[in-house]
């Protein structure tokens, strides 16, 4: 393709997406970041054509214009760039939480630019530039949000979009804009602060030390992404605050059904029914389970 995508922000998603756009297709990469040192090693390693600490300069590099910044630091900035937006420029986004950055878009983005929201489902606990890889999103989710009511929703750009996600791997999911926040909730932004809370609990208070070298696989994958980055997962999961806390009181629906299957005196025949569903419901998912990579 003659298309040059600009990617604002080089971090674990912005690197890798440069990385897998480099390697299996034929855009042409550039890249914004704040510190010169990753701009160097973005292009020290080839996956960027150019790269500057000027984002005016990459934008009108640009025809598609891919923000991967934390969601509120991505409004922020979209609010403060839209002017510079050209008719015939296309802006999308690989936020995990959507409300913020939407809202800002339609807001201020300027006629005649194209707004498609993305949002690879990919990620580590681990964040930036060095970490990043050009098979992040091999076999993972890549969400199409769609907004067919909207001005400057664009079906051929969100086709396009769905094959920029194929073509680094990914299997493609179409999903409401208005939804996704809903669904995300559920699957990664309420796990993700249970998992800071399961580790708060355990090795929060003076025996912490001790029970953590007393924890082993189980616990370590139950918690692995309460070691993600705070700040951005503060403005992931604020953001998104409404839909987790939704997700909270489901959990806590779920806890008061539980107990009663510990408290029944039935060698813990329930206790096993109940696991066995639940293990049954995850085993069917195979997306989930790594039984489909596509």
């Amino acid at each position: 393709m003659d298309k040059t995508v600009g990617i604002i922000g080089l971090g674990l998603l912005g690197g890798s997406l440069a990385k897998a756009l480099k390697a299996y297709t034929d855009y042409n990469v550039v890249g914004y970041a704040r510190r010169c040192e990753v701009c160097d090693a973005a292009l020290q390693d080839g996956v960027v054509s150019q790269a500057w600490t000027d984002v005016e300069l990459m934008i009108k590099a640009s025809d598609i214009i891919v923000f991967s910044l934390p969601p509120d630091t991505n409004a922020s900035l979209f609010r403060e760039v839209a002017h510079l937006l050209e008719p015939g420029q296309i802006v999308t986004d690989v936020s995990s939480a959507k409300a913020n950055f939407v809202h800002a878009v339609y807001e201020t983005i300027p006629r005649g630019v194209s707004f498609v929201s993305v949002h690879p489902m990919a990620g580590s606990e681990k964040g930036g530039y060095e970490v990043s890889h050009k098979n992040l999103f091999k076999g993972m989710g890549w969400i199409i949000l769609e907004d067919p009511t909207s001005d400057v929703y664009d079906a051929a750009v969100a086709d396009e979009l769905e094959a920029m996600g194929r073509a680094v791997g990914s299997r493609i999911e179409r999903v409401g804009l208005y939804e996704h926040d809903e669904y995300l909730a559920m699957v990664s932004h309420m796990p993700h602060l249970m998992a800071a809370m399961l580790t708060n609990v355990a090795g929060g208070d003076e025996l912490g030390e001790f029970r953590m070298r007393l924890s082993a696989g189980g616990f370590r994958d139950c918690t692995r992404v309460a070691g993600g980055l705070p700040s951005m997962w503060r403005e992931i999961i604020y953001g998104n605050r409404h839909n987790v806390l939704l997700g909270l009181s489901k959990i806590q629906e779920e806890i008061e059904a539980v107990k009663p299957l510990l408290e029944v005196d039935d060698d813990g025949a329930a206790l096993e029914a109940y696991l066995e569903k639940c293990r049954d419901i995850r085993n069917e998912l195979p997306y989930l389970t790594g039984q489909i990579r596509k």
